[in-house]
């Protein structure tokens, strides 16, 4: 069962789904090839390219996608988050199919990402056999699962870091406002406790930005998600 907290962040990510027309196409899309070469044959807006990135490496390998690719991989190496190297080197070694060094691991990236985003100190743990993430707040409540193991190679766990990184997300994303104002007052928001709460309040005022900072969130989660994987010997399949 899912937490408040958790639910409210469902709602908040459905909704700005619901209006976010592009992540909505590559959604829908899923892993059929076709379907995925339609939704990337434009432009991709810059802070979607870990998400587009995912969807063509869920897909079956064509010539189209790897011309996909090869356009993802020159923008990520121009963008430079956290997490593009790596998906460089997925994409790379897609479009050259050439096995991965890494570990396959069927673990969901953005759920990874909000595990790595938990309170500094929790742990969450991934069963490595079927990529299922177990987050904090299950083993919190006694929920966790009846086999589970801590000392066990079956389980990796995964230390929360806090806010700070999200915290980060949210300075970057400002930068690149251009609405006159938005950027001051979100600033402003951001400043002491409650900066999270706050920063929602402000920018919910404002549906285009509002939808662009759930996906530039997002993507970032699941670069760092990527990233904290590639450490550990895995890379995700989903």
């Amino acid at each position: 069962m899912l937490s408040s907290t958790l639910e409210a962040s469902w709602c908040s990510w459905e909704s700005s789904l619901s209006r976010d027309v592009w992540l909505k196409q590559l959604r829908i899309a899923g892993a059929d090839a076709r379907s995925v070469e339609d939704a990337l044959a434009g432009d991709v807006p810059v802070d979607g390219l870990q998400h587009a990135g995912s969807a063509v490496l869920r897909a079956e390998r064509s010539e189209a996608l790897v011309g996909i690719a090869g356009r993802l991989t020159d923008a990520l190496r121009e963008r430079g988050w956290t997490g593009d190297d790596e998906l460089i080197t997925e994409l790379e070694y897609y479009a050259n199919r050439s096995p991965s060094d890494l570990i396959s691991l069927p673990v969901e990236l953005d759920e990874l990402g909000e595990a790595l985003e938990q309170s500094a100190g929790s742990e969450s743990y991934i069963d490595v056999t079927d990529g299922a993430l177990w987050p904090a707040q299950l083993f919190d409540v006694g929920q966790g699962p009846d086999d589970f193991d801590a000392a066990s190679d079956r389980w990796l766990v995964v230390v929360g870091l806090g806010s700070r990184s999200a915290y980060e997300v949210m300075q970057r994303f400002i930068a690149t406002i251009d609405q006159p104002g938005l950027a001051e007052r979100l600033t402003d928001a951001i400043a002491g406790s409650g900066a999270f709460r706050r920063f929602q309040s402000e920018l919910s005022r404002h549906d285009d930005e509002y939808t662009r900072w759930h996906r530039f969130r997002d993507d970032a989660r699941l670069g760092h998600a990527r990233a904290w994987l590639a450490d550990h010997g895995y890379h995700s399949t989903r």
